[in-house]
């Protein structure tokens, strides 16, 4: 949903799986901003996130944090880490926005000059973006600062669906059962470990 929602604004958006492959991606491109979910395979997005603002050839690159819906966040490693913006899923099409045109301002469009040959279209600003990082924020949060608290996944989905002026939102079947998928998929492995423990929890209990 937030490369959708950034590429109707008129950015160019690249994803990757994990850690490594967002790495690697960034050897060969120089984006103007990347978005890291802070848990994904391999190295973490704060570890990325690290990675990049500690590089002198990266540095430059804006980052921005998405934390998932259930899964805990470290404001404080945040900061450490050198973050320039935090926002947690599900993504709300406003907020992404917000913070993205904050960071790099808006894509660039071509503007034709009447009775003139049409000038080529201006490069877009590049986001690039960890999946599975198609993420989602709470209003959106300045530099360094980070939403105060955690949303209902299950409102802010209805939230998202009724809202139908926000750009990119249709009330369709298939957009709404897409943005559940992005929801669970995020939550997953926060939800197999806190199962988890509360079953074993209980086993010791009865032994």
């Amino acid at each position: 949903m937030g490369r959708q929602i950034l590429s109707q604004e008129g950015h160019e958006v690249e994803t990757a799986s994990n850690g490594d492959e967002a790495l690697a991606w960034l050897n060969d491109h120089q984006p103007q901003l990347v978005m890291l979910d802070t848990r994904m395979p391999g190295p973490s997005g704060y570890e990325v996130c690290q990675r990049i603002k500690e590089s002198d050839r990266w540095r430059s690159i804006k980052v921005v944090l998405l934390a998932g819906p259930l899964e805990p966040f470290d404001s404080d490693q945040a900061d450490r880490v050198g973050s320039d913006a935090v926002l947690h899923k599900p993504l709300d099409a406003f907020s992404l926005i917000e913070t993205v045109q904050s960071l790099i301002g808006p894509a660039e469009r071509a503007k034709a000059a009447p009775a003139a040959p049409p000038a080529p279209p201006a490069p877009a600003p590049s986001v690039a973006e960890s999946a599975p990082a198609e993420s989602a924020p709470e209003p959106a949060p300045a530099p360094h600062q980070t939403a105060a608290a955690e949303l209902d996944p299950f409102d802010e989905l209805v939230k998202m669906a009724l809202q139908q002026e926000a750009p990119g939102l249709i009330l369709e079947e298939d957009k709404v059962r897409g943005a559940v998928a992005e929801v669970l998929e995020a939550a997953l492995p926060t939800l197999v470990e806190t199962i988890s423990e509360r079953i074993l929890a209980r086993l010791r209990e009865q032994r």
